[in-house]
């Protein structure tokens, strides 16, 4: 049994030690370092985690919520040795346009010199990287972004028909800023001649602006941006809106969402932040930690106007892996969701998907996939309704709305003929609403308080019964004025 453990605790340490990582705060600030002292820190760094072999952490697996990690992560790893990303791939934006995938990422080689390149898909699983990779490549010497180019945020614009790019450049000097580039195919980029268009100018903003996500809505752009402090490893994040994409305002009332409170998952910083407008709600996932250099997840908020967030009851809803040294068991971050569409009937299964940074303690950073299937919001306003569901029983709820409108909410576990009726107290049949074969779930409708001739039916006590062929349910209704 000793030998048994000792092979076990032997795996566990190679297995941590060879997947290193790129960390996207914390160890990862040699990002935002001159050139040289970069190279010192990595080197510092990659060192220490050598020292590290000898700790095992414990095999407690987490909980991970709605969301499931893809079986076959990473989907997307470093490139060749030699080449520009030959150690690391993260800090990427995904979306679909004309039926295909198109994902930009940051690749970076051993002499840490990051670009942007393009991979495609068409199933989001599978990448084939462009020929042309980088796709965007760091400027001239001398010029603001001649050292470093990551945390891009792409979309394409409908009205002018064009890719934009909004993107973190940075120079050897470690003066960083955000960068505009267009694209006519997502692939040749023109750089803005004025870049950067937006730079850290404010107080609570720290030493620079990364992770920015953009939404082009009521003829606005809007950006939430991290505001990250290379000194404390503190973030937060920032609201901008701006009428071309180039000249930006900041909201008077940054940062609109701060760390929680200091003891829990997201007290210490909140960055790198993905948005949605989605339903008429803005959805917001997010990287959060509750200690300097401490192990980060991924966390979920809602808003109406993009200012003010409701963080998710669920949080945190995407964690580490439990494995030690696994590929993502230090940090999960960099969220990209695209979320799922309901068809007219609102029946379908909707799967919603994120891609995600994951890194281990080391320095490499890979990307992965997790799915969730998320019940369609009309579905879940009915099982409010019926929460006592069982495999063996129908479930049924009556609510009188204004005007003798009654909202009636069924469920059923069965697939068959099913039958919704309305009886008045001689047990007569005044409506039938619904004489059909049905599938297993929740439905709901409106009956207007009228009879199968279209009249008003009068005053006083009625009966909605629901039916299959070996189970029956019936509620009271009350008519009145």
């Amino acid at each position: 049994m000793k030998k048994f453990y000792k092979s076990v605790t032997f795996f566990l340490i190679l297995l941590f030690l060879s997947i290193p990582l790129f960390p996207c705060h914390g160890k990862m600030r040699w990002r935002f370092l001159p050139i040289e002292q970069a190279r010192k820190e990595v080197a510092k760094l990659e060192a220490e985690a050598c020292l590290k072999q000898e700790m095992v952490l414990p095999l407690i697996p987490p909980k991970i919520g709605e969301w499931v990690k893809y079986y076959n992560n990473p989907i997307f790893k470093p490139g060749p040795p030699g080449s520009w990303e030959e150690k690391s791939v993260d800090c990427f934006t995904i979306g679909i346009f004309n039926g295909k995938y198109m994902m930009w990422y940051v690749g970076t080689p051993y002499n840490l010199i990051c670009q942007i390149g393009l991979a495609t898909s068409d199933d989001g699983i599978h990448w084939k990287r462009c020929k042309e990779n980088p796709v965007l490549r760091v400027g001239p010497p001398g010029s603001w972004d001649d050292s470093i180019l990551i945390c891009q945020s792409v979309i394409f614009d409908e009205e002018e028909n064009i890719f934009k790019m909004w993107y973190v450049g940075g120079n050897y000097k470690g003066v960083f800023g955000i960068g505009y580039a267009t694209s006519p195919d997502g692939i040749h980029w023109t750089k803005y001649p004025g870049n950067p268009v937006l730079t850290a100018t404010e107080p609570w903003e720290g030493s620079l602006l990364e992770g920015q996500t953009i939404v082009k809505i009521f003829n606005k752009y809007m950006m939430w941006y991290g505001a990250y402090d290379l000194r404390t490893d503190k973030a937060s994040i920032g609201l901008a809106t701006s009428p071309d994409g180039i000249h930006w305002t900041k909201y008077p009332g940054n940062p609109v969402f701060k760390p929680s409170k200091p003891k829990n998952w997201d007290g210490y910083s909140v960055d790198l932040p993905d948005v949605v407008f989605h339903g008429g709600v803005f959805h917001m996932w997010y990287k959060g930690w509750r200690r300097e250099n401490g192990i980060a997840w991924i966390g979920h908020a809602t808003s109406y106007d993009g200012i003010n967030w409701k963080r998710d009851p669920d949080n945190p809803i995407l964690l580490t892996a439990p494995v030690p040294g696994d590929w993502d068991s230090y940090h999960v971050y960099r969220p990209r969701v695209i979320l799922s569409e309901e068809t007219e009937n609102g029946r379908p299964l909707l799967v919603d998907r994120m891609w995600y940074s994951g890194r281990n303690r080391a320095l490499k950073a890979d990307i992965g996939l997790a799915f969730r299937w998320r019940v369609p919001e009309k579905e879940r306003k009915i099982r409010r309704k019926l929460p006592n569901i069982n495999q063996d029983k129908l479930s049924l709820a009556i609510e009188i709305e204004e005007n003798n409108l009654i909202h009636i909410y069924y469920f059923t576990p069965w697939t068959g003929k099913i039958s919704l009726k309305i009886y008045d107290m001689e047990g007569r049949c005044v409506k039938t609403l619904v004489e059909e074969i049905i599938f297993p779930g929740f439905y709901d409708l409106v009956w207007d308080s009228r009879d199968e001739k279209g009249n008003k039916v009068k005053e006083g006590l009625y009966f909605c019964e629901l039916q299959t062929a070996t189970y029956l349910i019936t509620k009271e209704i009350i008519i009145s004025k």
